[in-house]
């Protein structure tokens, strides 16, 4: 009994130093990486690194179980510009129902920005970076975001194409537009790169280009709502394409992304938040759109195509989606 205790007692021995070896290997990769990405930041904090704009009564991550994370999508083109949050999305781990879920806010949103005028919401980060806009939607949907997570396309290229790319069912009527932008992306490219063009329609496998280009198709289909519908498909594809890769090789993985983008979370957080992402059973990813259908009003404010939304209501339903369990209705 005696020698059994001890040998199951050394498999846990030799268990724990394997995890422990793995995790040190995640943040070493992951430092590395920061490492080289230091002075090539996508965007400048400005201020006070706590002033996030969260209203007294936004509710908390340690009563809600809800992690919510801003992903910011840039159409930056030089390292020395903002540029306009051309994607803004809201990556949430609901740790209380164990689910995962993605909400996209429409660019055009018109809406109270901190210390400026009303305006386009992809304005925010524009004037302030992400500090600001970060603030204009906790302000304006009442919530508690602290941590960002900053990519611009030719960022996002990078990291689709050290995934191995995605994979998407691209529609006929959508191959013309993505390939029209692909040709745009690649006359853009300082460094002579290009990509060559979707053949055809169907599921298939894009590189990181093709899977930008497809995400910013607006001119096909229901506009800006549509393109947001398309940038959460390639968003889930890039978190299924993440499961299925050998979790020795993740650190490696992660570690070629980080230079490609810009966060404030840091590493042994980012370490945490994997692994609670992975260790969620139910991998269907929920999603949602800001505004809501029948909840915003089309005008022309100052020259701008704008949305104008019932922020009450779409405040009321969002808080819905994020902090109550989701149903799949696919």
């Amino acid at each position: 009994m005696k020698k059994v205790l001890i040998g199951v007692l050394g498999v846990l021995l030799v268990i724990l130093i394997g995890i422990g070896g793995y995790i040190f290997k995640i943040i070493d990769a992951i430092s590395d990486a920061e490492e080289l990405a230091k002075g090539d930041s996508l965007g400048q904090w400005e201020g006070n690194f706590d002033d996030f704009g969260i209203p007294d009564q936004a509710p908390l991550e340690d009563e809600t179980g809800v992690i919510n994370i801003l992903l910011l999508g840039t159409d930056r083109r030089n390292p020395n510009e903002n540029g306009r949050s051309d994607a803004i999305l809201i990556a949430t781990l609901d740790k209380k129902n164990g689910q995962l879920k993605l909400s996209s806010i429409m660019r055009d949103l018109y809406v109270p920005i901190p210390g400026r005028k009303d305006n386009r919401i992809n304005a925010a980060y524009s004037f302030g970076g992400p500090r600001l806009a970060m603030q204009t939607i906790n302000q304006n949907f009442n919530l508690n975001i602290t941590r960002y997570v900053t990519v611009d396309f030719f960022g996002l290229e990078e990291i689709i194409n050290a995934m191995g790319g995605v994979e998407i069912d691209v529609k006929e009527k959508e191959v013309n537009h993505l390939n029209k932008i692909i040709r745009e992306l690649n006359n853009l490219d300082k460094k002579n790169r290009t990509s060559p063009e979707v053949s055809k329609a169907g599921l298939q496998t894009l590189n990181g280009r093709q899977a930008v280009a497809y995400s910013r198709i607006r001119k096909v289909g229901h506009g800006d709502a549509e393109r947001t519908e398309r940038q959460r498909r390639v968003i889930s594809a890039m978190f299924n394409k993440m499961k299925s890769v050998n979790p020795f090789k993740l650190p490696d993985l992660v570690a070629s992304i980080i230079p490609y983008t810009d966060t404030n979370i840091p590493v042994t957080e980012i370490v945490s938040l994997g692994t609670s992402v992975l260790g969620v059973k139910d991998k269907h990813i929920y999603q949602y759109r800001v505004p809501a259908e029948n909840t915003y009003s089309s005008q022309t404010i100052r020259g701008m195509a704008v949305y104008v939304p019932d922020l009450e209501k779409n405040r009321e339903l969002l808080h819905q989606f994020l902090y109550e369990k989701a149903v799949r209705t696919e």
